[in-house]
C-alpha cells in the first residue's frame, strides 16, 4: 500500500509513517513520531513530538495530539479533540469530537 502526503504537510525528518498512511493538507508531524499501518492524518492534525499512534487509526480534522501521547491500534480520535501530554489511548477507542482527554 501507498503512503501519501499532501504537499500542504509537514512530515519531520525524524517521524516514521507505516505503508497505506495518508497524512492531508496542513498536517503536521514532529520529531520522534511513529504512525501505523493504515492511518489517516486528517486536515490540520497536530501530531507532536514522541508520539506512537498505532495502526488502523482515524486523527481528525484540527485533532491535537500533544507530546508523548501513545494512541493504540483501531481508534478515532475526533475534530479538534485535543489529548494531554503523555496519555495512552487504549486500543479501539473513540475521543470524541472537541473533547479534551486526560487519560484513564
Amino acid at each position: 500500500m501507498a503512503t501519501i502526503v499532501s504537499p500542504r504537510a509537514y512530515v519531520s525528518s525524524h517521524a516514521t509513517l507505516s505503508e497505506g498512511t495518508i497524512v492531508l493538507h496542513d498536517v503536521l508531524v514532529n520529531a520522534n513520531t511513529v504512525v501505523g499501518v493504515n492511518c489517516i492524518l486528517n486536515t490540520k492534525a497536530l501530531l507532536e513530538h514522541d508520539t506512537k499512534i498505532g495502526s488502523h487509526c482515524h486523527v481528525s480534522t484540527a485533532a491535537v495530539v500533544n507530546g508523548g501521547c501513545k494512541i493504540e491500534d483501531e481508534c478515532f480520535v475526533g475534530s479538534n479533540a485535543v489529548l494531554k501530554e503523555g496519555v495512552m489511548v487504549p486500543a479501539k477507542s473513540v475521543i470524541p469530537a472537541g473533547s479534551f482527554y486526560r487519560g484513564k
